[in-house]
């Protein structure tokens, strides 16, 4: 539920700034994969998000994942991110996931970090390793080391920090979903939870209805922002679903769209976000195959 922090040109270019400023040079730009809040999201894209929900206990398949994305004119911003899951011995799971993405040609300023002219490129690069283990009663528990690299112009900045999570799917009433997560062991922490419920299904079973809610904290356990989301499908074969998300006085609310179809082994999806301040959407084309 992170915020895309860079979407202003002249906010971007200020970052890279001497001294301790340069820490600003980690974006923690957002892999999307559903609206429902990311800690209780499964497959091959939880990678990115919750270790603890790589278990099989909680549903997800041993799995590779791919998205392409593609931001508004205005802001330029491309990327491309891969994750898979796979089965290890004695009951663990590994996860591995790698995410780039960048703004290129950024025409230097006054603010930029070097005076001459020319353009700058602005990126950040992100590769996760996870290692998760089920402990039975539909529970996963995980831990994962997160190498971060953001760069604008010939400024860089490289952290690498850890994280830990859980992910448990109820068998009470409405199987509710609950997810925990501490991101930055190490460096910066950030906390994440969610839960996703099971609302009454319509069309005698065919149409499953899940309502979610996550939070974002910081380290001084303010909140940084609030997920609502509204998922549902038909047969669990055509997916549709809608997030909203608050993001403070600054920005506001910030809608989320997604589609889906699943294929066999296959699926295919687009996530559509708005960004805030008015800049436009950025879609999310994401594409999954899984292995029995």
């Amino acid at each position: 539920m992170k915020l895309f922090r860079l979407f202003t040109v002249t906010a971007a270019l200020a970052l890279p700034l001497p001294g301790g400023a340069r820490a600003q040079l980690i974006f923690d730009w957002p892999v999307r994969v559903t609206p429902q809040p990311e800690v209780v999201i499964t497959g091959a894209g939880a990678v990115f998000w919750n270790p603890g929900s790589l278990a099989s206990e909680v549903g997800t398949s041993q799995e590779v994942w791919l998205a392409h994305v593609d931001g508004p004119d205005a802001t330029g911003v491309r990327g491309v991110a891969v994750s898979g899951v796979s089965s290890l011995p004695k009951g663990f799971r590994v996860g591995m996931g790698y995410w780039h993405l960048g703004i290129q040609d950024i025409p230097r300023t006054t603010t930029s970090p070097h005076q001459e002219a020319g353009e700058i490129n602005i990126s950040e690069d992100v590769g996760v390793i996870s290692v998760s283990r089920g402990l039975g009663l539909n529970t996963g528990v995980g831990g994962g080391v997160r190498f971060q690299r953001g760069a604008a112009g010939r400024e860089a900045k490289s952290q690498v920090v850890g994280e830990l999570g859980v992910h448990h799917q109820s068998s009470l009433p409405f199987t509710p979903r609950i997810g925990v997560v501490i991101q930055g062991l190490g460096g910066e922490l950030a906390g994440l939870g969610g839960v996703e419920f099971s609302l009454p299904p319509l069309a005698s079973a065919r149409i499953p209805i899940r309502l979610g809610y996550g939070i974002r904290l910081d380290e001084d356990l303010e909140t940084r922002d609030h997920r609502f989301s509204l998922r549902t499908s038909w047969m669990d074969e055509v997916q549709v679903g809608v997030g909203l998300s608050y993001l403070g006085e600054a920005n506001g609310w910030v809608p989320l769209w997604h589609f889906g179809a699943n294929l066999g082994r296959y699926s295919l999806s687009v996530l559509r976000e708005s960004l805030a301040n008015g800049f436009g959407a950025i879609h999310f084309f994401q594409a999954s195959i899984r292995f029995p």
